[in-house]
């Protein structure tokens, strides 16, 4: 599966309804994460715990994307 900029996901595993803010691979300032064991189509994101706004990189294969 294919994400982009805007798509609301959720880990496969459940949990927070999250925002995919970059894609690995469509971005330069992104395939820096690489060095990190990210791979292209592996997205940014950003969330809220409560009131606090979160942001993490996850890999494709551990998400969903969410039809609301």
């Amino acid at each position: 599966m294919s994400f982009q900029k805007g798509d609301v996901v959720q880990l496969k595993s459940g949990g927070p309804l999250m925002t995919v803010t970059g894609v690995i691979g469509e971005e330069q300032i992104l395939d820096a994460l690489k060095i990190n064991g990210f791979e292209n189509g592996d997205v940014t994101v950003q969330y809220f715990v409560n009131d606090k706004l979160e942001r993490g990189t996850f890999k494709e294969a551990t998400l969903h994307k969410c039809d609301y």
